[in-house]
């Protein structure tokens, strides 16, 4: 086969095509044949011995052959019994499996685990203090921010009611009414505290403290003015806060009448904001509104008041202090509401004599309880952030 393939080689070596010379190789025939005797030749079977094939093939012993059973038909279950053990099957599976951590995937599609959120009430000291050192170091790695103008709970400011004999039909029992007098009193202590803090920063709305000596501190001043948080007289402490509250309080009501959303954000938050929000979409959009404040029936009068430190970053704030206010205030007014159609027809009910002020609605005497709130390392205004209202049969303790 070698030799037939060589002379086939060697002989078209070279053979005449045009002008040229071209190589040429075996012919499909000789690699045929060359394939075919190749393969025979591992195909081709060993010899077996003589001994090997006279040895008798053992016969295995004759096996039982088990004839299967006929599976038995499955008895069809009610549907309701079907989706119950389908139920109880996948509680069961759900109780067993470990809860797993809630994965958010941001925009480059990384995966980070979901904090969970924790009432303070529930937290220890120790994740408290952790929770605190986080806040101090975010602080810190982006001035700009101001974390601790979040917004935050309402403080423990209460209502105190009435406890005098007059009022004691109003209580079921004598031991009702001694709780109430010691929750005034207590009420009453608190105040007095938060004015001493607010006080000593400095930080009473509208009094400069500054220049005041230690007998100013122990003896003169401060015993009596810090226990003057619920009077009324123009020399109180308390004094510029009842005025700012009163300003507020018109400015809310007449932002709500023109439809000023923004003025609204401004001026409340928390609960109140969105409160003021939704009356502001139950308003006619086919109705103009005109509110007016007429006058005080009584003065504006600071019932409960709360001070706690909120600004904790390592540096003092650039302006004011770092403490946050809550005062309880009521306040007790006469007011009007207009309301008129796009073609001028009146809704209101008109009032029976000439008002001040030019509106023709009623004045209505309305007395309402606002938590006022106001962060003070922030130079803006007193906002409302929560309404209460006097228990079914209570007098306030005014």
């Amino acid at each position: 086969m070698a030799t037939l393939l060589s002379r086939r080689c060697f002989g078209t070596l070279g053979l005449p095509q045009g002008s040229s010379l071209a190589l040429a190789g075996p012919s499909r025939r000789a690699i045929r044949k060359y394939a075919a005797a190749a393969t025979a030749t591992k195909q081709k079977p060993k010899a077996v011995p003589a001994a090997a094939k006279a040895a008798p093939t053992p016969k295995k012993p004759p096996s039982v052959i088990p004839v299967p059973k006929a599976p038995k038909a499955p008895i069809p279950k009610p549907k309701a019994l079907v989706k119950k053990s389908v139920a109880k099957s996948t509680k069961a599976a759900t109780a067993s499996r470990p809860e797993r951590p809630k994965l958010l995937r941001n925009g480059g599609g990384l995966m980070f685990k979901v904090p969970e959120k924790k009432d303070i009430t529930e937290m220890t000291e120790e994740e408290q203090l952790a929770q605190l050192e986080r806040a101090m170091t975010m602080s810190q790695l982006n001035p700009t921010r101001d974390i601790w103008g979040q917004s935050m709970e309402t403080l423990d400011v209460i209502l105190p009611y009435s406890t005098s004999l007059s009022q004691r039909s109003k209580y079921s029992s004598w031991r009702e009414m001694l709780e109430q007098f010691k929750k005034n009193r207590h009420n009453a202590m608190k105040n007095y505290m938060s004015m001493l803090t607010l006080a000593g920063d400095n930080a009473i709305p509208g009094i400069d403290l500054s220049g005041d000596r230690w007998w100013h501190r122990f003896i003169i001043r401060w015993p009596w003015r810090l226990a003057t948080t619920t009077s009324v007289a123009e020399s109180s402490w308390l004094s510029p806060l009842r005025k700012s509250a009163l300003d507020t309080y018109c400015k809310l009501n007449t932002a709500l009448a023109k439809r000023d959303d923004q003025t609204i954000k401004e001026l409340a938050s928390s609960t109140y904001q969105d409160q003021i929000l939704r009356l502001r979409k139950k308003q006619r959009w086919d109705c103009k509104y005109f509110w007016h404040f007429h006058k005080e029936v009584t003065p504006a009068r600071v019932l409960s008041i709360r001070a706690a430190p909120g600004y904790l970053a390592i540096d003092p704030p650039k302006f004011g202090n770092r403490n946050a206010v809550q005062a309880l205030v009521r306040i007790d007014t006469e007011q009007s509401l207009e309301i008129y159609t796009d073609l001028g027809v009146p809704l209101h009910t008109p009032a029976a004599k000439h008002v001040k002020g030019g509106s023709t609605a009623e004045p209505v005497r309305v007395t309402e309880y606002f938590v006022f709130e106001k962060k003070m390392w922030y130079d803006g205004p007193w906002v409302i952030r929560e309404q209460l209202w006097e228990a079914p049969g209570r007098k306030a303790a005014v």
